[in-house]
């Protein structure tokens, strides 16, 4: 494996235990048997970035995210939130790009400028979307938990239908 795709591969995991320790320490109630599927998962999406199961690790931290971390006001529940969005784009990014080519390949520079400039355009344009949503909170409107749950269900929804897809595209190649 070339030396730039351990680096790469490396930011894959740093970023997804980052994201992992955020809601570890976010919860006030700790959710450990998801925590380690969510390790597992890290481990196996660093050795095989191209696999569909990278998919299922950030669903599955964003749906561990939901079930244990509380509906939260305040600055610093926002900035939280908004570092595990940062942390789980450099997760995704990461295993795409690790993906595109083979493991004894280095990652040419100019790929890599690219590749960074388009994920910090992401970054800079989350900024703008988390600053609406966190004043919407603040507005002080009810939630319903109903809606909650639906969002759950429909985050675990797409995250199955994406990897089952992708398991049906590769065996169809």
């Amino acid at each position: 494996m070339s030396r730039s795709q351990t680096v790469l591969r490396g930011l894959l995991v740093v970023a997804s235990l980052g994201v992992l320790v955020l809601t570890l320490l976010a919860s006030p109630s700790r959710v450990w048997p998801g925590a380690v599927v969510l390790v597992l998962l890290t481990w196996y999406a660093a050795w095989r970035p191209e696999s569909s199961l990278v998919t299922v690790l950030v669903g599955g931290h964003v749906l561990h995210w939901v079930v244990a971390v509380p509906v939260r006001t305040g600055l610093a529940a926002e900035l939280q939130l908004l570092a595990a969005a940062l942390l789980l784009l450099v997760v995704h990014a990461a295993a795409s790009l690790a993906a595109s080519l083979p493991p004894a390949a280095a990652i040419p520079g100019p790929t890599l400028r690219r590749w960074v400039r388009r994920g910090c355009l992401v970054a800079v344009l989350t900024v703008p979307a988390w600053a609406v949503a966190a004043l919407g909170a603040r507005q002080g409107g009810l939630g319903d938990v109903g809606l909650t749950y639906a969002a759950i269900a429909a985050v675990a929804v797409l995250t199955l239908s994406v990897w089952l897809v992708s398991r049906e595209a590769s065996r169809r190649a």
